[in-house]
C-alpha cells in the first residue's frame, strides 16, 4: 500500500506497522485519512521480514508501529532493533500488556507505547511525538505497564533456558539432558532465578511453582506448545 503523501501543503509522516490484523490495520489508515491528514499509511505487513522485504527501508517510513505478539514469534528486541537500523523511530502498538515483553522492545530503542484499547486520537498523539525523537506513553495503565518494576527482572540466558522448559512440564532429568548439565547444577540455575526474580520485582517468590506463574504472566517467558521430546519411563 503506498499512498501519495506529497500532495497538499501540510507536510505529512509517512508510517508503516507491522501488525498481523489485516482489518485492524484498514480502520487504521481510514481513521488517519479523516482525522489526521498529515499521517499517512504507506506500508503494512504481518511480520518485520516481510515489510522489509517488501517495503525496502520500511518504505520511507518515518515511524513503524509494531505490534509485539506476532504470527512468526519473532524476538521482539530484535525487531525493534532491526527497524530502527532503517533510520525509522519505532512506536509498539499492541494489546500486550506483560511488562516484561514492552520492556523488551523499550529496552532496545523503541519510542513508547500505545495500547489498542485506548482512544484512537492517543495513537495520532504518539505518532507525532515519535516524529520527534520523544518518548510516548499512551494511558494511565500504559505508563504502569511501562514502570511495573517486573519489567525489569533480567535472568541470565541460561536461567530463561531452565525456567522455560520447567515451565513446560519437563522433570528435572529431562532438563539436565536437554541442556547438557548434572541435575545439581540445573537447581542452582533455579535457586539463582527464584533470588533475582524477588528481588527485581520486590516480592519474595515462593518456590517453582511461583517463579513459573509470575515469569509467564509477566512475560518473562512465553510457553511454547513445541515440547523437546521426553524421555522414557
Amino acid at each position: 500500500m503506498e499512498p501519495d503523501a506529497s500532495s497538499g501543503d501540510t507536510p505529512t509522516i509517512r508510517v508503516a506497522a507491522v501488525d498481523d490484523h489485516p482489518i485492524l490495520l484498514d480502520g487504521i489508515a481510514a481513521y488517519f485519512a479523516r482525522h489526521a491528514p498529515d499521517i499517512v499509511l504507506v506500508a503494512t505487513a504481518e511480520d518485520v521480514d516481510t515489510l522489509l522485504a517488501e517495503h525496502p527501508g520500511d518504505g520511507g517510513a518515518l515511524v513503524v508501529l509494531l505490534d509485539l505478539r506476532l504470527r512468526d514469534r519473532s524476538d521482539i528486541g530484535a525487531n525493534v532493533r532491526r527497524l530502527r537500523a532503517t533510520g525509522a523511530r519505532v512506536l509498539v502498538f499492541t494489546g500486550e500488556q506483560r511488562p516484561a515483553l514492552v520492556r523488551r522492545a523499550l529496552d532496545a530503542g523503541a519510542l513508547g507505547l500505545v495500547l489498542k484499547e485506548d482512544p484512537r486520537e492517543r495513537l495520532v498523539e504518539a505518532i507525532h511525538t515519535a516524529e520527534t525523537g520523544e518518548l510516548y506513553v499512551s494511558s494511565r495503565l500504559a505508563h504502569y505497564i511501562v514502570h511495573d518494576p517486573r519489567g525489569g527482572v533480567s535472568l541470565s540466558p541460561r536461567q530463561l533456558q531452565v525456567l522455560d522448559l520447567i515451565a513446560k512440564g519437563l522433570p528435572h532429568e529431562d532438563i539436565a539432558r536437554i541442556l547438557h548439565i548434572t541435575e545439581d547444577t540445573l537447581r542452582t540455575h533455579r535457586s539463582r532465578a527464584i533470588h533475582a526474580y524477588s528481588k527485581a520485582s520486590g516480592r519474595q517468590v515462593e518456590g517453582t511453582g511461583d517463579l513459573v506463574y509470575r515469569a509467564v504472566a509477566d512475560g518473562v517467558i512465553d510457553i511454547d506448545p513445541d515440547l523437546p521430546e521426553r524421555t522414557g519411563h
